[in-house]
């Protein structure tokens, strides 16, 4: 490889690290506190000792630990990109660094991994036992001594399937490649069966020993959430591997520039495509949705409505908290797409995600037993069985809110062992054993939210009956008042709708209530004789205009354009339960 070659190496290799650390950070920083929220990396030896009980545990545990500092989406970035380098640069170092089409081809490998962080369920720690694998394949490689490397090639086999899993294959199959240039065929031979036979025995041994199904001990237990699901993308970057490596014998001298520039655009070109067909939008704009409401960025959701409608109940579902929150829901809520009440409380989903931003919501406003079960049950249904630190976090603080102190401490302790939560965690359970935690003034206000008396049986099927004993029993509960005049709206029901219209105090009357009441007063008058001084002239005009619309048999399209942000336009054309 001569100068102008090794510049372009440093280059690419640059550039590709500089474009993954980019892609993280910008494009998808919300897939990189999504991993961080879905486990709790605790300091200590029981911990380490739980994860590394495995095979593939050490290289997990390793993952973990990096995962934590996905906290900040940037560091996260920066994570992913170095452990995408090293296993871009171990690929061409152990393929050999002389030729020109294989550093162009180790990109490769490096391309398949970053297709696996693209899942919302692919695990970090999977790049780190191809890692791992990689540097010890060149290591052996790279031993001056035959007879020493014939030794320690076999006798690495069970080691490595301890520390990465599955994916010491790659160790497996790289490692003769490279022998074979230094050793002859009859050599290789018996050295090769002594380690597929060690390949072989390690799962089948392991088997014996650990309580999961052969298929996850050949294939690797934490390269993926769900258990069922094969981490594809690491594997073809494991096999591509070898692959890479025997390119090397093949390239001829004279051509190996050209067919090296050839195969760098084709990599580059193979990047960027699979990059953009393996990431995913739809459930990056989820995520972004979920951390805003994880902090309380009210105005940053709303600001993101602004640009782009949300019309998923998940992401409807954070927008009305935010205008909850805000306290805009009464006036602008109908300017935004809705699609009934599941867009205000969504029925509840097992899954990991789906019932976060629903929790927020009772949490807000009081209803702090059913909050503290969608947590719960959040923190259950993650795939892989981690623990979550958010979901501990506010676990702990809705049995503060109870006043149940003992099961706090069982969140908090594991908390003050994590590196992000550890002082707040540290600082809470000082307030717990001195009993001075009850007099902070986030608990003291939810406190006061919530019911008077938990011994009635909670019903989603009758949320307008829990809203509205949650308001009558503090009346300072405003949010609770915007969620119940909202549902009957949502819902449709105009009846209940008017009923409701009776707690509202404030003046004027928000211009959805006075559209809403304008369709319970047109139920039961012919005409506006009589209309309470609370509906303003314009809203009646443009009443008006909308039934000589509707008479004229206009669509919804014809009648979008000037009522698409009222509430009759809701009621008649979006939502039909």
């Amino acid at each position: 490889m001569n100068r102008r070659q090794s510049f372009v190496c440093i280059a690419a290799t640059t550039l590709f690290t500089a474009a993954a650390f980019l892609f993280f950070g910008l494009r998808y920083p919300y897939h990189i506190h999504y991993q961080e929220q879905l486990q709790l990396f605790q300091f200590g030896s029981d911990y380490f000792l739980q994860v590394t009980s495995v095979p593939g545990g050490l290289a997990d545990w390793c993952g973990r630990f990096l995962t934590q500092f996905f906290y900040y989406a940037w560091a996260g970035a920066a994570i992913c990109a170095l452990l995408l380098c090293l296993i871009q640069v171990l690929t061409w170092k152990l393929a050999g660094r002389n030729g020109f089409t294989t550093y162009a081809l180790s990109f490769i490998p490096a391309a398949f991994c970053w297709f696996h962080l693209c899942g919302e369920h692919s695990i970090p720690g999977a790049l780190v036992a191809l890692a791992i694998a990689l540097a010890a394949a060149l290591a052996v490689s790279r031993i001056s001594s035959r007879k020493t490397a014939l030794i320690l090639y076999p006798f690495l086999v069970p080691v490595l399937y301890y520390i990465c899993g599955g994916l010491v294959a790659v160790y497996l199959l790289a490692v003769p490649v490279i022998l074979c240039r230094r050793f002859s065929f009859k050599v290789i031979v018996p050295c090769l069966i002594i380690v597929l036979v060690l390949g072989a025995a390690s799962p089948l041994v392991a088997r014996q020993l650990f309580n999961y199904p052969l298929k996850r001990l050949i294939l690797g237990i934490h390269y993926n959430r769900y258990p069922h699901m094969v981490a594809v993308w690491m594997w073809l970057a494991a096999l591509s591997v070898p692959l890479v490596c025997l390119v090397k014998e093949s390239v001829k001298a004279r051509t190996d520039a050209l067919t090296g520039w050839a195969c760098l655009v084709g990599a580059a070109i193979f990047c960027v495509a699979g990059v953009s067909l393996n990431s995913d939008r739809e459930k990056e704009e989820h995520m972004c949705y979920d951390f805003m409401v994880r902090y309380g960025m009210w105005n940053r959701i709303m600001m993101k409505a602004d640009m782009k409608n949300p019309d998923k109940p998940f992401t409807v579902c954070c927008l009305n908290l935010a205008l909850g929150q805000s306290g805009r829901m009464e006036q602008h809520q109908f300017e935004y797409f809705q699609n009934g009440p599941q867009g205000l409380l969504p029925d509840f989903m097992r899954d990991c995600t789906s019932p976060l931003p629903t929790a927020e919501a009772y949490w807000a406003l009081g209803m702090v037993n059913t909050a503290q079960r969608y947590y719960f049950e959040a923190q259950e249904a993650i795939p892989d069985f981690q623990k979550s630190a958010r979901c501990y976090k506010r676990l702990a603080e809705t049995n503060i809110v109870n006043e149940d102190l003992q099961v706090a401490r069982k969140y908090l302790i594991p908390l003050t062992k994590t590196l992000f939560y550890k002082g707040w965690a540290e600082k809470a359970l000082a307030a717990v054993d001195d009993g001075s935690i009850g007099s902070w003034p986030e608990y003291s206000k939810e406190k006061a939210l919530r019911f008077k008396e938990n011994d009635f049986l909670f019903s989603d099927k009758e949320m307008d009956s829990m809203l509205g004993k949650l308001y009558l029993e503090n009346r300072g509960n405003r949010l609770a008042l915007d969620y119940l005049i909202s549902y009957a709206l949502l819902g449709k029901d105009i009846p209940r709708f008017a009923e409701f219209l009776s707690l509202y105090e404030g003046t004027p009357l928000p211009k959805p209530y006075q559209e809403a009441f304008l369709l319970y007063w047109a139920s039961s008058h012919n005409g506006p004789e009589g209309l309470p001084d609370f509906i303003s002239r314009d809203v009646l005009n443009n009443f008006q205009a909308f039934v000589t619309g509707m008479q004229q048999g206009q669509d919804a399209n014809q009648l979008g354009g000037r009522f698409g942000k009222t509430y009759w336009y809701y009621y008649y054309f979006r939502f039909n339960g």
